[in-house]
């Protein structure tokens, strides 16, 4: 199971002709929920702060919104039911074995960030589509399960903990792999060089703990088992 973080600044959001022209509309849009999913799309739960001399129905007009109700409204925003059919979430929300998190938003000053949970080869098919659609300036990815349990990595840092973790999520270490260090840098936004030191770093500091964890379990091993594996038999 795989957790991943795909994040966008604003300044790769803004090349976007359709979410360019949701942000000339909003300040931000952030889903609350999933209401329903239906052949039609998705109905959200959303909190929209409008920009200036904008409404609701200029959402509308939108290639892939409708506002269907509005409930309240503050100082934080609109509540609304919005009836979302972009592929992109409609994806998230369609394809087996993963779960699109809520909440989520798009904000015309951070960007936006995405949190999907689920099997490896499901996540790893939904950010391939991703970076086809719309590619994202980040990629983080975790354990459900956490780090691994025998402690070899709890001497790495955040970073080469994220690091190894996204190798291992590409591929990297996989037999007749054709992913390189060059792809992972480009993905990860790194120079080549710094993220071969993070790796080798990483893998050296693994290494050492797996050893440490090999002459533990041999020294207690008792000395009938001892001798028998010295003599080879």
């Amino acid at each position: 199971m795989r957790k991943v973080f795909i994040r966008w600044n604003i300044n790769s959001l803004r090349d976007s002709d359709e979410i360019s022209q949701i942000l000339s509309l909003v300040h931000s849009i952030e889903i609350l929920g999933h209401l329903s999913v239906t052949n039609k799309g998705i109905t959200q739960l959303s909190e929209i702060k409008l920009r200036e001399n904008t409404s609701l129905k200029d959402i509308s007009k939108l290639k892939y919104f409708e506002v269907i109700d509005k409930y309240e409204e503050d100082e934080d925003g609109i509540l609304v039911s919005l009836l979302c059919t972009h592929p992109l979430a409609i994806m998230g929300i369609e394809m087996a074995n993963i779960h699109l998190q809520t909440p989520y938003k798009l904000c015309s000053e951070t960007g936006m960030e995405l949190r999907i949970s689920g099997i490896s080869d499901s996540v790893r098919k939904f950010v391939s589509v991703v970076r086809e659609l719309m590619p994202p300036d980040k990629i983080s990815v975790q354990s459900i399960k956490g780090d691994i349990g025998n402690g070899w990595t709890d001497d790495l840092t955040s970073r080469q903990k994220e690091i190894i973790s996204y190798a291992a999520y590409r591929g990297y270490y996989a037999k007749e792999s054709k992913t390189t260090l060059k792809d992972l840098a480009d993905e990860l936004g790194m120079a080549r060089s710094t993220l071969g030191e993070h790796i080798q770093r990483a893998e050296s500091m693994i290494l050492c703990k797996a050893i440490e964890d090999l002459k533990t379990q041999n020294d207690n091993l008792n000395p009938n088992t001892q001798r028998t594996m010295m003599d080879g038999n």
